[in-house]
């Protein structure tokens, strides 16, 4: 019955041509397994690795270019080596570096195997025999970058201006790079070119850059934390003026109506900014705080070190408050008037504190100043002690008045529980 039935499937043609079919590809299959001819492919772009495991133990890395790309020619079988079945990944390409034991340029031998180590296919060439990789040590070193103003030989400013004291926007610069070329760095500068003497200020953008001994700049590999910064070059004039000075912790009445003092030598020359040229009618020479302001001390002394003074200018200004008409006093401190910052929620006891401050005023004034308007006041909140520490703490001692002020500096003294 069974072959019957068989023999009537061979008598239907379409069976018969599927069969016929289905064998064919079997047959095509396998003699593309087993009988297919090798044949050549081209791999592009098959990434290089520079193996670091003998430069690392002598410090060393890789500087510059450090990555490359070659083409690799396969040999296989068809099938084996079809786009399908193989990719660059499959392929690793290695820059022997057991060589490598010293900064400096190093022409390395690539090797190129297949990933898998039963790989069906064997690699042929490779685009490249070898590549050129700069080896080195990394030093890290933060210089002062100099202003450099360049000219054509006539002066920076023109007669009559004085070039102040030039700045610039990134004072310092903290470059990285192969220890070889980083200790080579002699200076770095900021240059300016001038294409003529300056009458007013100037602020200039430009490039930072290091250079060797012999002012060159030919460095490779260095990479900078800022690579331009602006020059500022101001620009002053010579102007006779009145001096002056500045008062601070100014009771309230004396801003409006300020303590008359005078001022030897009441005139100088100075060297003024010339965008305040014009409106400069006067200029001071120091700051008085009217803690140091008693009638017992009145006359200050400010050195003209630090001040535009022309040359051949006075060397210090004498300056004499007029204290007439005003006095000063003990005055004793009540504890109730104390006033603590304790955000931290320190415990404390106050050991010492002042019994009485110096308080300076006009005669008038001074006599109705009593404790009850003599005000204390310490801030905890950055101290740092331990539970028994006794630790002094600036005091901010008031007075309760529009006219009248605490003379001198005082302390109170705690002790952490």
């Amino acid at each position: 019955m069974k072959i019957k039935k068989l023999n009537s499937l061979f008598q239907n043609n379409l069976f018969v041509f599927v069969l016929s079919l289905l064998i064919s590809v079997v047959i095509w299959l396998l003699v593309v397994i087993n009988v297919s001819p090798q044949t050549t492919r081209v791999i592009k772009d098959v990434k290089v690795t520079i193996d670091d495991t003998v430069p690392s133990q002598f410090g060393l890395e890789v500087f510059g270019e450090s990555e490359f790309v070659v083409d690799v020619t396969i040999k296989g079988k068809k099938y084996q080596i079809s786009t399908g079945n193989l990719s660059a990944d499959d392929i690793v390409v290695t820059a022997v570096t057991t060589n490598v034991d010293a900064p400096g340029f190093r022409t390395l031998q690539l090797r190129a195997e297949p990933v898998s180590e039963n790989a069906s296919y064997t690699i042929s060439s490779v685009s490249a025999k070898t590549i050129d990789v700069y080896f080195d040590t990394a030093k890290t070193v933060q210089f002062v970058v100099e202003p450099n103003i360049i000219t054509d030989g006539f002066p920076v400013v023109e007669d009559g201006f004085t070039c102040g004291e030039i700045s610039l926007s990134e004072p310092s610069v903290v470059i990285t790079g192969p220890s070889t070329q980083v200790n080579r760095i002699e200076k770095v500068v900021a240059d300016c070119v001038l294409d003529k003497s300056l009458n007013s200020n100037l602020s200039l953008e430009t490039a930072i850059v290091p250079l060797d001994d012999k002012n060159k700049s030919d460095f490779d590999y260095l990479s900078m934390s800022v690579e331009r910064t602006v020059v500022a070059i101001p620009v002053l004039r010579t102007k006779t003026v009145n001096t002056a000075v500045n008062f601070k912790n100014i009771p309230k009445n004396y801003v409006a109506s300020p303590l008359k003092y005078k001022i030897s030598p009441a005139k100088e020359t100075f060297n003024i900014f010339v965008d305040e040229y014009e409106k400069a009618t006067s200029y001071d020479v120091g700051t008085i705080d009217f803690k140091t302001l008693s009638p017992t001390n009145n006359r200050f002394v400010f050195s003209s070190d630090k001040l535009p003074v022309a040359e051949g200018g006075a060397k210090e200004f004498i300056v004499t408050v007029d204290m007439s008409g005003f006095s000063q006093e003990y005055i004793s401190v009540s504890q109730d008037k104390i006033k603590v910052n304790n955000s931290g929620k320190l415990d404390y006891t106050i050991s010492d504190y002042p019994n009485s401050v110096v308080i300076v005023g006009p005669d008038s004034e001074l006599s109705g100043i009593t404790k009850d308007n003599i005000y204390l006041e310490i801030d905890l909140s950055q101290v740092e002690a331990e539970e028994g520490e006794t630790v002094v703490i600036p005091a901010l001692i008031t007075v309760e008045s529009d006219t009248c002020w605490v003379y001198g500096t005082y302390d109170i003294e705690i002790t952490l529980q």
